[in-house]
């Protein structure tokens, strides 16, 4: 592949996937409260999606750093579409809906665990794009990109939500098989060479991961400190992102779905770009 093409693929995957993320960004809760769950019930869903994220975080990073970023996306993109599906499907099961949320969560938050895993060096861009103008700046065009298609997507899915709330849903499950399409057949693993993934090295691959993680983050002061407060800051924008949507309504009479893709699209970064 040229660089233009490079960047071009690495443009459209990566406006299509945040746009099928951002659907549901405004809507999230109203779509579970609608489902049958009580606000508390809402927060551990949420519980539940960020247990995935630790649980999964270093058997990840070992796949996207042996057989590849291609590889990890590959799989996390099904994954997130058939955690999405899964939420469609659980209000017409008839069980209650607390535990079978939950286990969709961790499927979610799996997915974020890779979207973590593959966004390390860049994601599956190489560490030094071909010297070219249209390459020079890849990832500050690629936050443009992200940001339109963020702004997008939370209009569109108060929009959808009005007419129905699972239809923000469905439509990002749709967008998810067309970014695993694209990915399939533009995303190249340009200047990474694979290691290979057995059973045999798989517990050696995980420590590996776990030291240097705490080698590079945890056991470096500034480091330290700077997680810390972001736990703290992160907290506070997870309440007020998953109880924020009931309280406007509350607070503007009004049982209207679209303004709350509207009121997401203000804010500049949800606080996770997987959020269920």
């Amino acid at each position: 592949m040229t660089s233009r093409a490079v960047v071009r693929s690495y443009f459209a995957i990566t406006g299509v996937y945040t746009l099928s993320a951002s659907l549901i960004w405004g809507v999230s809760t109203l779509f579970l409260l609608h489902a049958g769950l009580d606000i508390l019930g809402v927060f551990l869903t949420g519980a539940a999606f960020t247990a995935g994220n630790v649980l999964f975080d270093i058997p990840t990073g070992v796949v996207a750093d042996t057989v590849g970023r291609r590889a990890a996306f590959l799989l996390s993109a099904p994954i997130l579409c058939a955690g999405t599906l899964a939420y469609v499907a659980i209000p017409h099961t008839g069980w209650h809906p607390l535990l079978p949320f939950a286990l969709a969560s961790v499927v979610v938050g799996l997915d974020s665990a890779f979207t973590r895993a593959r966004s390390r060096r860049g994601w599956w861009m190489p560490s030094r794009p071909p010297a070219s103008r249209a390459a020079s700046t890849p990832c500050s065009r690629a936050e443009r990109c992200h940001g339109a298609a963020m702004l997008i997507g939370t209009l569109a899915g108060g929009l959808l939500g009005q007419i129905d709330l699972s239809l923000a849903y469905l439509a990002r499950s749709a967008l998810l098989v067309l970014a695993f399409v694209l990915a399939l057949f533009q995303m190249h693993d340009l200047g990474f060479r694979p290691r290979p993934l057995r059973l045999a090295t798989l517990r050696a691959e995980l420590v590996a991961v776990a030291k240097s993680g705490l080698r590079y983050g945890w056991d470096q002061r500034s480091l330290r400190l700077l997680m810390l407060a972001s736990a703290v800051q992160t907290g506070f924008m997870l309440w007020g992102f998953y109880a924020w949507q009931p309280y406007f309504q509350r607070l503007l009479q009004t049982d209207a779905v679209w303004f709350a893709g509207l009121i997401a699209a203000g804010v500049a970064r949800p606080p996770c770009s997987a959020t269920p």
